[in-house]
């Protein structure tokens, strides 16, 4: 009876762990981290404090005319009870970092828990968390890679979802690593689960949660610089748990698979500049609109150029498709360009740009699931930031930052301009 019951019991255990790779990988990481610390002495513990465990604090000012992304042609008064939309939010941040090697392998993680209060919009106010642990495993000399696993509570973007508290939870377990077979030659694989909850099992966007296995294998070749080609073939699976209802009353499944054929180069064209490169077709097949289908290419360029030590500058352009912000089941044709330059004036003192242009097309993509967000069929969106870092002591940093942020859409409750700036405080224990 008691040798049935541990059979039981295992095979529970075993079809828990099946289902929940991401709790696997959270688990093991969480042993691994508590073995290096139980299995040290005081003393040593108290050594280490400042060198392996960093503890951080970070306080962030936020005023914004348009806090919470509330469009043009909307009333505000029945959602938010004012027509004023400016508001002033306090960002507190208590967290702690770990990094250890130990001999060749390296372990790190990041824990934290923040604390968001809005003087005027208090219904939003929110307690989020976040988690991440990787492993840099080695084996031999030819064989490396990562594991690891994060978790993240945050408030989803008012970008399309303008006013609405949603506090969404995000999950990622992987597993990737890299066969130098060859001085020239390298093999790599990565697996990735994905899951996505937008706010719980009676949430009104619960029919966005979703659920992605990623699928990664390639080759590359490496050149005597160092500089790397190489083809990648990825495979996802989409799984949508909830249904929806289409307009003719059926069920319809959201879920869908994707294939992916990219090349990839990583090029120091001089010791100051290099490309990134990931380009190639792609082909999505969704499991109820056919509408949704798409096949063709897709690739993302980014150019680092460091003229001199103090002055750097990073341009990215690409097409892709992906959803908007990461939530509707929807999927549009993306286009964009970024441009980041930064200037070290001094030891002390950094300012760093980031201005970006991007369109985002539904054109030929049907919303009937979506109809609850207010995403139009063309989507312009702009942002513009300049930032001011001071360090003045070893740990201690403070920031200062100014933006612009505005959509432009064919929706019927139109798009936004908002305006802000923020002052950020924050101290890391330890060394860097």
């Amino acid at each position: 009876m008691r040798y049935s019951f541990i059979e039981a019991k295992s095979n529970y255990m075993q079809r828990y762990f099946k289902r929940n790779p991401v709790r696997v990988a959270r688990l093991f990481l969480c042993l691994l981290f508590s073995w290096i610390v139980l299995f040290s002495s005081p003393m040593a513990l108290a050594s280490v404090i400042g060198r392996v465990v960093k503890p951080y604090g970070n306080y962030t000012f936020t005023a914004d005319d348009n806090m919470l992304r509330i469009r043009d042609k909307a009333d505000p008064l029945p959602l938010l009870g004012t027509t004023n939309l400016f508001d002033i939010s306090h960002r507190l941040t208590g967290g702690v970092m770990l990094e250890k090697q130990i001999s060749r392998q390296r372990l790190s993680a990041n824990a934290n828990f923040t604390h968001t209060r809005y003087e005027r919009f208090s219904q939003i106010n929110n307690d989020l968390k976040s988690f991440n642990g990787n492993w840099n495993w080695f084996l031999g000399n030819r064989l490396e890679g990562n594991m690891g696993a994060s978790y993240v509570q945050s408030l989803a973007p008012f970008l399309f979802q303008p006013g609405l508290k949603n506090i969404r939870t995000e999950q990622t377990a992987f597993f990737n690593g890299a066969w130098r077979f060859h001085p020239s030659w390298r093999l790599t694989g990565d697996y990735l689960r994905y899951e996505l909850d937008t706010g719980g099992s009676n949430g009104i966007f619960r029919f966005l949660n979703r659920i992605e296995d990623r699928f990664e294998g390639g080759i590359d070749y490496i050149t005597a610089h160092q500089n790397t080609f190489g083809v990648d073939f990825r495979y996802i699976i989409g799984d949508f748990p909830v249904l929806v209802r289409a307009p003719d009353g059926s069920a319809r499944d959201n879920s869908y698979d994707q294939k992916e054929v990219m090349s990839r180069a990583v090029w120091a064209v001089t010791g100051k500049s290099n490309f990134n490169w990931r380009g190639g077709w792609v082909e999505r097949t969704n499991a109820s609109f056919p509408e949704r289908d798409f096949s063709g290419f897709n690739a993302r360029l980014a150019y680092q150029w460091q003229p001199t030590e103090k002055i750097g500058l990073t341009i990215n352009g690409w097409r892709e498709t992906s959803a908007m912000q990461v939530l509707t089941a929807s999927f549009g044709l993306n286009t964009g360009v970024s441009v980041s330059p930064s200037w070290n004036i001094s030891r002390k003192v950094r300012l760093e740009g980031d201005f970006s242009y991007e369109t985002r097309k539904f054109n030929s993509f049907v919303l009937l699931t979506d109809s609850l967000l207010p995403v139009g069929t063309d989507n312009t969106i702009r942002n513009a930031t300049m930032r001011l870092i001071y360090v003045p002591y070893r740990g201690l940093q403070l920031t200062a930052t100014a933006y612009h942020n505005d959509l432009k859409t064919d929706n019927a409750l139109g798009g936004f301009n908002a305006n802000g700036a923020t002052l950020g405080l924050q101290y890391t224990y330890g060394r860097p």
